[in-house]
């Protein structure tokens, strides 16, 4: 596998006149580049052609390429205007984040509840009963109860946090998990709970912290380091990030999985070069790998090679054709390649499966019947000429 060295992670943010930040996502990207390398969204803030100009064109192809340029300019103005309430979609990936939602009190990774006195544990069954039947109020005053007289208990610590979790009270969810896992440091699902709390509350630099600390005492958790993996490249943190997709992808060179999420850390942090060979790598690992041959023609994509881009998001499309993000990249390839009917038929496909909350398609939908309303013109055109 090729392992470029991650030493130069920083190279291209080192000057602020060399980076830009993505409007929409807010990913670092060179600024020579014409799309986001996380999202694929213009960079250029005025919404500017995402179509080359061409001198081949016809006016009425010209019309055409203006109106799905419409499409795209209009797009990145609703993204923008999302409300700042509403999460991103979470980027693909195949492997799972580990607990991504706090377990119910039945589940997860068994926690011995070690509980002596006959009426505490009476009190912390009727914390256990209150948390699954929803009744988070009664939960948190039975269990807090509990933690009082034996503050070292794992178990009542953790439900006590998941009991606050569940009521809403981040803050104190979180500081409760977080003396949990104090107590139990060698438990990875205590961990996982205190994280995916930490990334509810948008707190992921605390998130970072617990799980940098987890790592330095289980370096072989290789887990716990795609999670920080992860985290740190949605914060903009590209030198943690690199470091530890980089360890994932040298500890087990064999698994899609870390090669992929080396390959796209790459991509993000701007080592366009280096992210095309590892995520050829990863292809080559799992060639079924949707998400694999997303990345890669996205990259191509953003480094002016159209062309080659179309390839992977095609292979993309047919492994998971229901993914509306692969087929919204896949129509921006045909368009800057002017494959105007491809490109027209790839958004009628995107908007069949944009998600729910994609703020792109309402604006797409709008702008597609422009551009096919030009082409029917221009058929019509054709038709006329040709019968003279």
């Amino acid at each position: 596998m090729a392992s470029p060295n991650a030493g130069g992670s920083k190279k291209a943010a080192a000057s602020g006149k060399n980076v830009r930040r993505c409007s929409h996502c807010g990913a670092k990207n060179k600024d020579t580049f014409e799309y986001c390398v996380r999202c694929s969204e213009s960079l250029d803030e005025s919404g500017g052609s995402w179509v080359e100009p061409s001198e081949r064109r016809s006016p009425m192809v010209t019309i055409i390429a203006a109106a799905l340029v419409g499409i795209l300019a209009l797009a990145a103005v609703a993204l923008v205007t999302r409300s700042s309430e509403e999460e991103p979609a979470p980027p693909a990936t195949t492997r799972t984040t580990p607990a991504p939602q706090p377990p119910s009190a039945r589940q997860g990774e068994p926690i011995l509840v070690d509980i002596d006195s006959k009426a505490v544990l009476a009190v912390y069954n009727e914390g256990l009963r209150a948390y699954n039947q929803g009744d988070y109020d009664t939960a948190i005053d039975r269990l807090t109860r509990v933690v009082d007289d034996i503050p070292n208990n794992p178990a009542a610590m953790r439900f006590l946090g998941l009991a606050y979790y569940r009521n809403g009270e981040l803050e104190d969810a979180m500081d409760r998990l977080e003396e949990a896992h104090e107590l139990r440091p060698d438990s990875f699902a205590l961990m996982a709970d205190y994280v995916s709390v930490c990334k509810e509350g948008g707190d992921i630099e605390r998130a970072l912290v617990g799980l940098e600390r987890f790592v330095a005492d289980h370096p072989d958790e290789l887990e716990a380091r795609l999670e920080i993996a992860r985290l740190a490249r949605s914060s903009g943190n590209d030198e943690l990030a690199l470091a530890q997709s980089q360890y994932l992808a040298t500890a087990d060179d064999l698994d899609p999985e870390f090669v992929y999420e080396y390959g796209v850390t790459l991509k993000e942090a701007g080592q366009v070069e280096e992210a095309k060979a590892v995520l050829k790598n990863s292809i080559e690992l799992d060639p079924e790998s949707a998400v694999a041959h997303h990345a890669l023609g996205v990259v191509e994509l953003d480094s002016g090679n159209a062309s080659k881009a179309v390839g992977s998001l095609e292979e993309a499309v047919a492994r998971e054709p229901a993914n509306g993000d692969f087929r919204f990249s896949l129509a921006q390839a045909y368009e800057k390649l002017d494959r105007v009917e491809e490109s027209l038929d790839a958004y009628d496909a995107y908007l069949e499966h944009a998600r729910p909350d994609d703020a792109r398609a309402k604006v797409v939908r709008r702008q597609l019947a422009i551009a096919k309303k030009a082409l029917a013109a221009e058929r019509e055109q054709r038709r006329q000429s040709q019968s003279l």
